[in-house]
This record gives structure tokens, C-alpha cells and sequence, in this order.
């Protein structure tokens, strides 16, 4: 199962430092993501960066990854 790290921001909408899902698109698992965990929206993804296996993904609403994989939630760099 994917497993979901969430930046320190997130922690207190979750109560939980990480998570396992079943979804194996990016789409998908926030959609997962904000049914077991009802107090993060789509809002609150937006102003976060994604990481999935190491990567730095700039638009990853397309993205699809493996079974194994891991996403990592981070605040979202400034643009200078």
C-alpha cells in the first residue's frame, strides 16, 4: 500500500504522522485521503507540494505511482 507522509502543518488535521492508502493515482488518493480524514480538503492539498518517490511532482493531479511508493506532503517552496 502507498504510504503517505504529511508535512508537520497537516499533522494536527489528521492526528497522525502518516498514513497507508489504497489508491494508486494522485487523484484517487486524495479523494482517499479526505475521507479518512475529513478535515483536510482539496484547500488545504492545494497549498502543499507533493513528493512521490523521491520526486518533486509540479502538477501531480495526473500523476500514477506503485503500490510501494511513498508521497510526501511539504509546505510549498516561494517562488523568487
Amino acid at each position: 500500500m502507498p504510504h503517505v507522509i504529511f508535512a508537520a502543518e497537516m499533522r494536527p488535521l489528521t492526528g497522525v504522522e502518516d498514513a497507508h492508502i489504497s489508491a494508486t493515482t494522485y487523484r484517487a488518493a486524495l479523494r482517499e485521503l479526505e475521507e479518512k480524514f475529513p478535515q483536510l480538503s482539496s484547500q488545504i492539498f492545494m497549498r502543499f507540494s507533493v513528493a512521490i518517490d523521491d520526486i518533486m511532482i509540479q502538477s501531480p493531479m495526473l500523476e500514477t505511482f506503485e503500490s510501494q511508493s511513498e508521497l510526501v506532503f511539504f509546505p510549498k517552496l516561494p517562488a523568487g
